[in-house]
């Protein structure tokens, strides 16, 4: 006996219900309706009209039905089982629509071996469609208002259901819309083509003399409110409708697809309509965003190839998103959603996926509307999410006014320019996150450390704020923070207000200032950069006084730098003692614990995040000397890489160190002793540190041994490097510049990896005292690190009740600012209303080329690690804590964030890895999906295989 069950909800009984329980008829001998409860229905969709007795009451007394059962899961698991256990001997068949990609229950019906099997969806009814009928046609229906009055809104489309197969949905559009247009369609059913071919080609012939004509796909299972299947059959552009073999040809073609992909249906249509030519803009506009359903125009376009399908081919694709509510469009686009929101009119209440064309007189034709089926269901309440961006508005504007003790009358924000907080704490960071990373750098230590080196005193100056949930640095403020002191404050001005319109003109430079835009220290480009300041009305004067005051620092800088380097380094050697001490004392109470976590912070900021700031500043200041030895050809660009490759960091004691495990040389727990503070996001309280994820150091070997014999390879670099110092007055040998190099770059990353474990530390007693008051990490990674800190002068019943309030709302917060899109760099307002990202130039390290299967790494398992040995490491930020790739042998490694002198370019440079780092939003949403990726360092090309073009 063959048992078929189907699960139904019934709401609103049609014969799209009927035809579903039909088709399970007629495959099996007995038919069993499992009919969802009203609290099964309310949990992914509106609440049934109909109650679960008047919807069973329906399905009892249809001949065709067999059985009645009630299902009290989305899951019918349960009802197929007690099906399976009364009828042993049965096969079991699964009957479901096919607009469902994954189908409840059919893991335990393919355990069985039972079966599955679709049928196809009845398009032309559903519940939306009669409710937007009855809303549409209120005035012939008794009783209407009250029912209109729980719906809210009316439509404006006469008498018409819009929404139908994709040929008929323009149809019905077509007189309806005044803004644009839709070119007149001509529509063909399966049956007109089965009995009167030559009749219809003769008509279409005759309609569309000598002109061109596109062949679309317009079936019953395409879009859907429940499912698009856009592209999922076959389309023809560009025929010539003089030629009625070509007609039949290509109207063959889009029928046959139906077929081959088993869409078969006597409802299925074709629709013919005239080329759109003269398209200047072409593309695809969802008008809510793809899942989160936020309220932004999503616009994916091609403005260059005046083409009408290289966005839905996948050849071309820019994109913008513009707020429901911005007050400013760009003129380009005003039309386009003029034109949108009259469409939204007339279909209100539903996500749309809207393909349009614009010519150049800017007349919008409209190619296909349909639901954005992937939003069914999801529902945001749009008045709070306007209320934060209200909030967000006017921070910006307060943090874009002059500000008294600084220059710049003008000031941009940004997530890359300094200290890559995207790179470190990642896009979206959770509130510990961000105020730890704001408690030990970004508040005061980050300038502190400028200051007493020579830079200018911003203070009081922060240098990351938090835009929604988004943190971007203050560019006036550290481009102020990057001028040395002693230049004269009307210099001072010039170059503050130079660099803030370069990187505004330039935003792809946004993690390259230091190199490209900013004037740090001397080095062997300043001559040419003089040019370009010189074309922005500095006076030779003044470009003389920049030159001197540069190459006296520098110069100075480096003569005391071996000095400075040992004094900062022991001061953050003194930061195990701290450790020490703690780990030594019984930290019993609440209160306890909390100071210890304020101590060890306190520490990382007085004694760790300043001396690594200094530090840091020498490996920039030497990163960019030796990049101008290459611009000027002292040294060729795998020469650069040869001296880099020649540094041994603490990336090279981890490799090394993981070696000798594997040849039983040291214990997994002498390097866990030594290492196993790290963790892979390093403010992350949610994130395991290695002592505690073993799955990251299971065993592998490093292949890749590096040669350290480079010794004569350096000699012969201290020869041209003595001579041109000499030539440029600096008062050190080539020697000694190669071993400030080292040096800088060495101390640099020994100070980052010494004071995170004392940071380290600090997230394991904060998640040892959340614990015992009976917090999760994940709740405490939603308070702020300065709430926690006062928390130690009351009470645990006190704490307990504060830490849940400040959880609930940041919840909130959070959920709202996760909807919320932002721009990589905020200009001015109109930069959150209109998001368009740029294309980032990457860094790209090495000379060499690759080719092999993608990775991506940045949403991981940490229980099912990937395998990475061979491979190219796809990740969104790459901050310390991400060193145990290394010890898995990447073939090449691919970040959306981080700097040419971030921690990511200095241990690729050292291993000698391939890598493009800081692709940045529109590149990296291109490849972090991809199966294999083409990486050519040398050609600085990113290509998603060797047959797809270069991003």
């Amino acid at each position: 006996m063959r048992i078929a069950y189907i699960n139904v909800v019934g709401d609103l009984f049609h014969y799209g219900h009927l035809q579903s329980i039909l088709f399970a008829k007629s495959i099996s001998d007995k038919v069993i309706c499992g009919v969802m409860t009203d609290e099964v229905v309310e949990s992914y969709r509106i609440k049934p009209i109909a109650n679960l007795h008047e919807r069973k009451a329906i399905f009892d007394n249809l001949a065709v039905v067999d059985e009645v059962m009630i299902q009290y899961s989305r899951n019918p698991e349960n009802n197929l089982e007690s099906i399976n256990q009364k009828y042993p001997e049965a096969k079991l068949i699964l009957v479901h629509g096919d607009n469902w990609k994954t189908i409840p229950g059919s893991e335990f019906i393919n355990k069985i071996g039972g079966e599955v099997i679709k049928h196809p969806y009845y398009a032309r009814l559903s519940t939306f469609k009669i409710v937007n009928n009855i809303i549409t046609n209120q005035k012939k229906y008794k009783d209407i208002v009250s029912f209109s009055s729980i719906i809210g809104k009316e439509s404006k489309s006469d008498d018409k259901t819009i929404i139908s197969t994709k040929a008929n949905t323009l149809k019905t559009l077509q007189p309806l819309l005044h803004k644009s247009k839709i070119e007149t369609p001509f529509i063909i059913s399966t049956s007109e083509w089965k009995t009167q071919k030559e009749l219809v080609i003769d008509k279409i012939h005759k309609q569309f003399v000598s002109q061109k004509i596109v062949v679309r796909s317009s079936a019953v299972s395409e879009d859907t409110e429940n499912c698009s299947m856009a592209g999922y059959f076959e389309s023809v552009l560009n025929i010539d409708s003089s030629s009625k073999e070509e007609i039949e040809k290509s109207i063959t073609t889009v029928f046959n697809s139906y077929k081959e992909k088993n869409a078969n249906s006597s409802f299925n249509q074709v629709l013919i309509q005239k080329q759109t030519t003269n398209s200047v803009i072409s593309g695809v506009v969802f008008t809510r965003t793809l899942e989160k359903n936020a309220p932004y125009y999503v616009i994916n376009y091609d403005d260059s190839t005046g083409s009408t399908d290289s966005v839905t081919s996948g050849k071309e694709n820019k994109s913008m998103m513009i707020l429901h509510n911005a007050s400013t469009i760009p003129d380009s686009m005003k039309p386009l959603i003029e034109s949108i929101k009259e469409i939204e009119d007339l279909i209100p209440f539903m996500p749309l996926d809207i393909e349009f064309s614009i010519n150049s007189e800017g007349v919008v034709t409209i190619f296909q509307v349909r639901p954005l089926a992937t939003n069914k269901g999801i529902e945001i309440k749009d008045e709070e999410f306007y209320d934060l961006t209200k909030g967000i508005n006017s921070k910006v504007r307060d943090l874009m006014q002059p500000v008294s003790h600084l220059q710049g009358q003008s000031n941009i924000l940004a997530d890359m320019p300094d200290w890559n907080p995207a790179e470190i704490i990642g896009d979206k960071p959770n509130l510990l996150d961000y105020s730890l990373y704001d408690y030990i750098i970004t508040n005061t230590a980050w300038h502190e450390a400028r200051t007493s080196q020579g830079y200018y005193n911003v203070a009081p100056a922060k240098l990351v704020e938090r835009i929604g949930n988004k943190p971007f640095v203050n560019v006036r403020n550290t481009f102020n923070s990057f001028i040395i002191s002693s230049i004269p404050q009307e210099l001072h001005t010039k170059l503050v207000e130079f660099s803030i319109n370069k990187l505004k003109n330039n935003p792809h430079l946004q993690d390259k200032v230091e190199f490209e835009i900013l004037f740090t220290c001397y080095d062997l480009t300043f001559n040419q950069r003089a040019d370009e300041l010189r074309k922005n009305e500095f006076s030779e004067e003044e470009i003389s006084i920049l030159r001197e005051k540069l190459h006296e620092f520098t110069n100075n800088t480096i003569q005391k730098s071996s000095s400075s380097i040992v004094r900062d380094l022991n001061e953050i050697k003194s930061l195990e003692e701290i450790r020490i001490s703690i780990n030594n004392t019984n930290l019993n109470t609440i209160e306890e614990k909390i100071r210890a976590v304020q101590t060890l912070l306190d520490s990382c900021k007085e004694k760790g995040t300043v001396q690594f700031s200094r530090l840091a500043r020498l490996g920039f200041i030497a990163k960019t000397l030796l990049r101008g030895f290459v611009h000027q050809k002292v040294i060729s660009s795998e020469e650069f890489n040869v001296i880099y490759n020649s540094i041994n960091t603490v990336a090279t004691e981890i490799s090394e160190d993981f070696k000798k495990i594997g040849r039983q040389e040291i214990s997994k727990d002498m390097f866990l002793k030594k290492y196993g503070h790290l963790r892979p996001g390093t403010y992350n309280i949610t994130s395991p540190r290695y002592d505690k994820n073993p799955n990251l150091l299971a065993q592998s070997q490093w292949v890749g041994d590096r040669s350290n014999n480079n010794q004569p390879i350096l000699t012969t670099f201290e020869e041209k490097f003595d001579r041109i110092l000499k030539e440029e007055k600096f008062a050190i040998s080539g020697k000694e510049f190669i071993e400030f190099v080292q040096k800088a770059t060495e101390a640099r990353e020994k100070a980052k990896f010494e004071f995170t474990k004392n940071l380290s530390d600090a997230l394991e007693l904060l998640a040892d005292a959340g614990h015992s008051l009976g917090f999760t990490r994940e709740e405490i990674s939603k308070l702020d690190i300065n709430d926690i800190l006062e928390s130690k002068e009351v009470s645990a019943e006190e704490i307990i009740t504060n830490w849940k309030q400040l959880i609930s709302e940041e919840e909130k917060r959070q959920k709202i600012g996760h909807l919320i899109e932002l721009p990589s760099i905020i200009k001015d307002v109109s930069s959150l209303e209109t998001i368009q990202h740029y294309i980032a130039r990457p860094n790209y390290i090495t000379q060499k080329k690759i080719h092999g299967k993608a990775i991506n790494i940045t949403q991981m398992d940490n229980k099912n690690i990937p395998e990475i040995e061979g491979n190219i490491v796809v990740l969104e930020n790459g901050d310390p804590g991400f060193d145990w790739i290394f010890t898995r042998n990447p073939a090449g490694l691919i970040t959306k964030y981080g700097g040419i002198a971030s921690h990511m370019s200095i241990r690729c440079a050292e291993f000698g890895i391939p890598a493009a780092i800081g692709c940045g939003e529109t590149i990296f949403s291109k490849i972090k999906d991809a199966e294999k990726i083409l990486l050519d360092c040398s050609e600085r090309k990113i290509m998603r295989d060797e047959n797809i073009k270069c991003l």
